[in-house]
């Protein structure tokens, strides 16, 4: 082999090198996050929710109450417009466990419906109140069309913003610790506190380097 293409060859070879050494650093260095808000759509902070992530560039997961969105197909439909993913969070927020068969079934079927109306999609996702979970759940989780969240297979932090003894300060720091490659945080959607704080929690994430993700993303790896 001619020298000059010796040396063009083991060029290529180098370039090759390299780029595979700064995508493999930049996979490892990645701190994806996604963030899951529950609860919604709530009117006094929807919008300005919408507005706030807009300005950042950040998508997120709002779990979704089918009697929210009858009520405000509007805000659901903002929701869709401005990227973010919606998941299914039942009709009326229950205590599956406390229910008839037909009953579950009408919570995760109902708001599939409301959702499909108001946004023109139907979710992915079913996302428990109270996180709960049992098998007559995801039969009707899956009856619907729906997955429910395999949340065992993440980082998961809890913000704890749905306890009105937790002060602001602990909701920031409780979003902002303890921040690793795949971490959920769970959110909602309704308390004061937490939209006070989101500013400077999206402000110290990113700060940390953080890739803001949806929970769709996250589970294909993007």
């Amino acid at each position: 082999m001619p020298r000059f293409l010796k040396s063009f060859c083991f060029a290529i070879l180098a370039i090759a090198a390299s780029v595979a050494l700064n995508a493999a650093a930049e996979q490892a260095a990645r701190v994806r996050v996604a963030f899951v808000i529950d609860d919604g759509p709530v009117p006094e902070h929807n919008a300005q929710y919408l507005a706030l992530f807009a300005r950042e560039k950040v998508h997120v997961s709002f779990s979704l109450e089918g009697r929210y969105v009858d009520a405000h197909p509007e805000m659901c439909r903002a929701v869709s417009e401005a990227g973010h993913e919606i998941n299914n969070h039942s009709y009326t927020h229950p205590h599956f466990k406390q229910l008839d068969d037909a009953a579950i079934q009408r919570e995760v079927r109902d708001t599939q419906a409301a959702i499909q109306k108001a946004a023109g999609h139907a979710p992915k996702w079913f996302w428990a109140p109270f996180l709960e979970k049992d098998d007559r759940l995801v039969a009707a989780v899956r009856a619907a069309g729906l997955e429910y969240y395999p949340l065992e297979k993440f980082h998961f932090i809890g913000s704890m913003d749905w306890e009105s003894t937790t002060y602001a300060a602990t909701v920031r720091t409780n979003c902002t610790t303890n921040i690793k490659d795949g971490t959920v945080i769970l959110i909602h959607e309704w308390p004061n506190t937490t939209f006070e704080e989101m500013p400077a929690i999206i402000t110290e994430l990113k700060h940390q380097g953080v890739q803001f993700v949806t929970f769709s993303e996250l589970v294909d790896g993007k």
